[in-house]
């Protein structure tokens, strides 16, 4: 069977509550940037409103991971799940009440980071307490197509929301489609974690010793650091969409959505040629997969910054949409499948740092050079310094092969 992840009833019910919660989560993420952008009209603070919503997973999350290994799943997750329903509650009132500004966006904005940030790595964690060895590859591929698609597809719901109903509307529904996950998290039946038995030390010495496993693993290193690569450079450019869509060719909420939807439909096909393709991620190694993925972003991005063209911008954008969701997907699960279980917390703390955080990082860098030097420029830079980078980062995997074997 093609997907026999879906013979588990837990998982099932897990994935479609998972569903609506992840798109919740992006969804709201473009309400935020589209905000942003209507109070200033600036790229550079649609930068930093991404930055500052992902920031507390730059900073918490590594640690976060170490307190994974050690704490009741179920629990953190209902609580993280409580936390986000609070704030976005938050930011409707202020919407209804017509009290929002630029500052009180960027508070709600770090407070929904600072309560999304352990529910984006406990989805991680979750995968492998759910289904049994024998279908956890095909769940944590499932996993990672439905979490990458939803980076994609969930802000192309909320750039058709904004434009078909408005921003206040659009953060009412945002509301209702978290609680869907919230209701799954209260039914299902987790398996006992390994991880839970075994002897816990200090805090700080966990942390040491996860981060020290994930760098002497060949396959998470080699992962982590593509990732890095693509986060830091062309990843960004899907994070700063409203400055693109408005700023450079004036389409206000309707181009965005039609720029949303393209990234959105190339994350779809990719979640559908990864799901059915007869061989895919393994945990003997990255395959080649994703460096194509990230040859095609760089080189699609370089074409981004030199068309005027409108619908030649939304068919390089669905390609972007593509290549990001292909290659993370694929990322992801190879270094899930490599990982010894009593660290799985700990690397999938840092690998969502890696995911979120450098991608916000790079949006905060690419919205002050756009303002700075213009979008076009600040691209084509983008796309040099990933072309440069991604040949050491090749050098130094195929160094890393044929080293010592990873740590059990």
């Amino acid at each position: 069977m093609r997907f026999p992840a879906f013979q588990s009833r837990e998982f099932i019910l897990f994935t479609a509550g998972n569903f609506f919660g992840l798109n919740a989560l992006w969804v709201n993420r473009v309400v935020l940037g589209w905000l942003a952008w209507e109070l200033t009209g600036l790229a550079s603070w649609v930068g930093i409103v991404s930055f500052v919503l992902f920031a507390p997973t730059i900073v918490g999350g590594p640690f976060l991971g170490v307190l994974l290994d050690r704490v009741d799943l179920r629990r953190a997750a209902i609580l993280s799940q409580l936390g986000v329903i609070a704030i976005v509650a938050f930011l409707l009132i202020l919407l209804i009440a017509d009290l929002l500004n630029i500052w009180l966006l960027c508070l709600v904005a770090l407070t929904i980071g600072i309560t999304s940030m352990a529910d984006r790595t406990i989805r991680f964690v979750l995968v492998p307490s759910i289904v049994g060895k024998e279908a956890l590859a095909n769940a944590i591929t499932i996993h990672g197509i439905n979490f990458n698609g939803a980076r994609l597809i969930g802000p192309a719901i909320g750039g058709l929301l904004i434009a078909a109903i408005g921003t206040t509307a659009t953060v009412a529904i945002n509301l209702a489609m978290i609680f869907p996950f919230l209701g799954v998290l209260l039914i299902i039946k987790l398996r006992p974690r390994e991880a839970s038995k075994s002897k816990r030390e200090a805090f700080l010495a966990e942390f040491v010793d996860g981060a020290r496993y994930a760098l002497s693993h060949p396959v998470i290193r080699e992962g982590m650091l593509l990732m890095t690569v693509y986060s830091l450079t062309v990843r960004g450019v899907l994070e700063i969409l409203p400055a693109i869509a408005d700023g450079e060719y004036h389409r206000g909420a309707e181009g965005l959505c039609q720029m949303l939807a393209a990234g959105g439909g190339g994350a779809l096909v990719a979640s559908v040629f990864v799901a059915m393709r007869r061989s895919g991620p393994s945990e003997s190694g990255i395959s080649l997969q994703p460096y194509i993925s990230t040859v095609i972003g760089i080189a699609v991005t370089i074409v981004l910054a030199a068309t005027h063209d409108w619908w030649i911008a939304l068919a390089l954008i669905a390609a972007l949409g593509f290549c990001a969701s292909a290659s993370a997907i694929d990322l992801q699960t190879s270094v899930q499948l490599s990982l010894n279980e009593a660290y799985r917390g700990r690397v999938m703390g840092l690998w969502v740092v890696l995911v979120i955080g450098a991608s916000a990082v790079n949006s905060i860098i690419l919205g002050f050079f756009a303002d700075i030097i213009g979008m076009s420029e600040t691209l084509i830079a983008a796309s040099i310094i990933a072309a440069i980078a991604l040949p050491i980062g090749i050098v130094n995997a195929m160094k890393w092969r044929k080293a010592q074997p990873p740590p059990a």
